[in-house]
């Protein structure tokens, strides 16, 4: 059995002798974080506390290397879930803000709605107010009390709606997070809306699940987001009320009422700072307009200034109304943040003001310290502080957000205070810095593969570390969104290298993740991007990942468009390894398309380029990915002794380049070509070694596969109980990440063992399989109609 998260964690906190709260301490996190991811019942580990917790604990690498690995195989769904079908691991709500205050009536409103049982339909709450209102804070500290009544899961989902410099969120792009949130293997995601809305109430039918869509445009952007069971629940917010929003009971925020207004002021400034002027409590929170967000900054003010008193502030605040000028509100926020700002030093000035330009959603300190131009731990420092004074958010630790309403602030200050030449400065620097960190990641995610040379122009100074394989693939996942945002942004601006670039160094990531709609999105961008600046290699090398990108998406005419272009640029440019490459991806399209001979002969042609390329790292790649290819195909022509030595030579080359993914792979493919010559005990042993390698990299898709290669092994060797329950971990496992072709493979397994045992079972089992239209290959099929034809017979007898 896989290692648990929670389990290693706790024992190396015993090792080092440590309290949780010495722990929390020293990682910089809370004490509760701590108490949560060592329950294995709290969210999901974040690769960046994980990271920080490696650091407090002072693990040396193969340690920490083993706790990151742990965290990653929890964020995807850890093996002990799927055997006892417990989700409570999906829990991805934001932080709780300890200092809730006020909203009582609210609160009690929402829990009874969602508390009442009575609805036969999802349960739906649309909160709407003006910005800076606290909807966002209400609807996540009324989820996290009603968690425990979404036992299967609780969803969080920034829709963008109203974001200054974001188009919102589109339903298609809000529906992949969340299926992925849901344990959705990324491969299965479909590429429609109506697809994905489907697969997402279908994930979602028989779950107790909680669902917050925050900042919410408009209802259309919300109906596909819904799920269909009365046993989940929505919440919704929005700067508008969603009155077109079908079915939803509607809560619309004011501002705070004097008193919770006041208990705020009280309660961020400290009460023994205020308890003495009840009257200029009440001014201050007159002067903020009752608004809770500018209640927090102007209170914050106040308890970082220990010389100040409660008058003090209200004098401050009134000054800074006066400047702003009447307009209610909007005035009020502008005059609590002018006086956080103006008391911030010039550095922190100057960062929060650079923030305007990230085109993410959020950032960390390494990618604060490239647009400020210093180091990571002063840029650590100034951030923390903008979060003390609440200019910044952090709802999960280490990672900060900006409020809609003070990015517009950063925007306006910025074209104020920093000249053009300094913004494009900062601009450079920060998209410099997400691309050397993604390079730098690149040959331990993918060794062996190609990487175009190319030089970063303004490399930062401190990246993180990205030097093994789990925190490699922990910062591509953190930074997905950003990564993506960078190269969105960078094509609006001309910026045509790093367009190319970036898509070049994340095509791996894209492909191994599932992320098939960006790594098409994103490559058509590069593709204009390289005609632009006729970097044929380049353009070439986009084409042939493009035209993969197509194929995973069932563009299979636009595959085969781009591939044939991308070879026809190859050969007419002298890129023999990228024509070879071309070749095998047709090859093995051919193979999926049952055209087995037409496969050999790419395949054949492909090594035959490889090996005229010598002593380079990427043609034993290519060469490795050929050969294995080939013994795939030589496999489903009967031939198991050619294809075993193909696939005996590339395991030759991916072991001597280091590539985990392609020895599993093989492994995978030998352990069936010994199971089709009969020798089960070589066939059982090299599929363990490819599970192995596949819980050890927290590859759940792959481990799915192999358990369904191990049952149809042992069925073979007349070991029926035992394939039974490998077929039954694989159906497990594939229904967690939703992979219908493993899905299929272990209900049809799970029917051939109990065929002679439980006919009846079998027969539910077999129709499921068949259920899968188009998994099963024709021969599987025929096999499971027989057998269902036969059963039918025998009723009718």
């Amino acid at each position: 059995m896989a290692e648990r998260f929670d389990t290693v964690l706790r024992a190396y906190r015993r090792q080092a002798g440590l309290t949780q709260e010495d722990l929390a301490e020293r990682a910089g996190l809370s004490a509760r974080t701590i108490r949560a991811l060592e329950s294995g019942q709290g969210r999901v580990p974040r690769p960046a506390s994980v990271r920080e917790v490696a650091k407090a604990l002072g693990l040396e690498a193969d340690d920490r290397r083993r706790l990151l690995a742990t965290a990653a195989a929890a964020a995807d769904g850890p093996e002990g879930a799927a055997e006892t079908g417990h989700l409570g691991h999906r829990r991805y709500l934001p932080y709780d803000i300890p200092d809730f205050t006020g909203r009582t009536a609210e609160v009690a409103r929402l829990t009874e709605l969602v508390g009442s049982g009575t609805a036969s339909a999802v349960l739906v709450s649309a909160i709407d107010g003006m910005a800076g209102v606290g909807k966002t804070t209400l609807a996540v500290h009324s989820a996290h009390l009603m968690a425990g009544r979404f036992p299967d899961g609780q969803f969080y989902c920034d829709l963008h709606g109203f974001t200054p410099g974001y188009d919102p969120v589109g339903p298609a792009s809000a529906l992949e997070v969340l299926l992925r949130m849901a344990g959705v293997d990324g491969a299965r995601i479909p590429h429609t809306l109506q697809e994905r809305s489907a697969l997402w109430r279908t994930t979602l039918s028989d779950w107790r699940a909680l669902v917050v869509l925050d900042n919410a445009a408009t209802a259309e952007q919300v109906r596909p987001l819904l799920p269909g069971s009365a046993s989940c629940a929505v919440l919704v917010t929005s700067r508008r009320r969603l009155l077109a929003l079908e079915g939803a009971v509607p809560l619309s925020l004011d501002v705070l009422p004097e008193a919770e207004a006041c208990a705020l002021v009280a309660r961020i400034a400290g009460h023994h700072r205020v308890a003495d002027a009840p009257e200029a409590v009440a001014e201050i929170a007159e002067l903020c307009g009752h608004l809770p967000l500018a209640i927090r900054m102007a209170a914050a003010r106040l308890a970082h200034r220990p010389a100040w008193t409660a008058r003090d502030l209200a004098t401050e605040l009134r000054a800074g109304r006066v400047r702003s000028g009447p307009g209610g509100n909007e005035q009020a926020v502008s005059a609590a943040f002018a006086l956080s700002y103006a008391r911030l030093d010039p550095g922190c000035q100057r960062l929060f003001r650079l923030l305007g330009l990230h085109p993410g959603a959020d950032l960390d300190a390494y990618a604060a310290a490239a647009l400020a131009d210093t180091d990571v731990a002063t840029a650590g420092q100034w951030l923390e502080e903008l979060v003390d004074v609440h200019l910044l958010g952090q709802y999960t630790p280490h990672r900060y957000q900006l409020h809609d309403l003070l990015r517009r602030h950063t925007q306006e200050i910025l074209q104020e205070n920093e000249p053009p030449a300094d913004r494009e400065e900062a601009e450079l620097r920060l998209l410099d810095h997400y691309l050397h960190t993604a390079l730098s990641a690149r040959p331990v995610v993918a060794p062996g593969q190609r990487l175009l040379p190319f030089e970063v122009a303004h490399p930062p100074a401190g990246t993180p570390d990205v030097s093994d394989r789990a925190s490699a693939l922990a910062w591509y996942e953190a930074e997905h969104a950003n990564l993506v945002a960078m190269i969105t942004h960078a094509a609006a601006r001309g910026r045509n290298e790093h367009v190319w670039q970036y898509t070049h160094v994340l095509q791996h990531f894209f492909d191994i993740r599932g992320r098939t709609l960006d790594w098409v999105t994103t490559h058509e961008l590069a593709l204009a991007a390289t005609e632009s600046l006729d970097n044929r290699l380049a353009h070439s090398e986009t084409l042939r990942s493009l035209a993969i990108g197509c194929w995973h998406a069932g563009r299979h005419e636009d595959a085969f468009r781009r591939g044939l272009e991308a070879l026809a640029l190859c050969q007419e440019i002298g890129d023999a390894w990228g024509e070879a490459v071309t070749l095998t991806n047709f090859g093995i399209a051919q193979e999926q398309l049952g055209q087995i001979e037409e496969a050999i002969d790419l395949h054949r042609q492909a090594l035959a380029l490889y090996g005229g390329i010598d002593g380079d790292v990427d043609a034993a790649w290519g060469e490795a990915l050929s050969l294995t290819s080939l013994g795939t195909a030589h496999a489903q022509l009967g031939q198991a002794t050619e294809a075993l030595d193909h696939h005996r030579r590339a395991l030759d080359r991916y072991r001597l380049i280091g590539d985990p993914w392609g020895e599993a792979r093989t492994l995978t493919n030998m352990g069936a070509g010994y199971r089709q010559l009969g020798r089960f005990g070589e066939a059982i042993t090299h599929h363990a070694r490819a599970l192995s390698l596949n819980r050890r990299m927290g590859d759940r898709r792959a481990e799915s596969e192999v358990l369904n290669d191990l049952g149809a092994t042992y069925h073979a060797a007349g070991r029926r109980d035992t394939a039974h329950r490998r077929h039954q971990r694989a159906l497990d496992i594939a229904r967690a990440i939703d992979s219908s072709l493993q899905t299929a493979r272990a209900h049809q397994g799970i029917a051939r063992a109990l065929m002679d045992d439980d006919p009846d079972a079998a027969c539910h089992h077999a129709e499921q399989a068949l259920v899968a239209d188009g998994e099963l290959s024709a021969p599987e099929a025929a096999e499971l109609t027989a057998f269902l034809d036969g059963r039918s017979g025998l009723f009718k007898r």
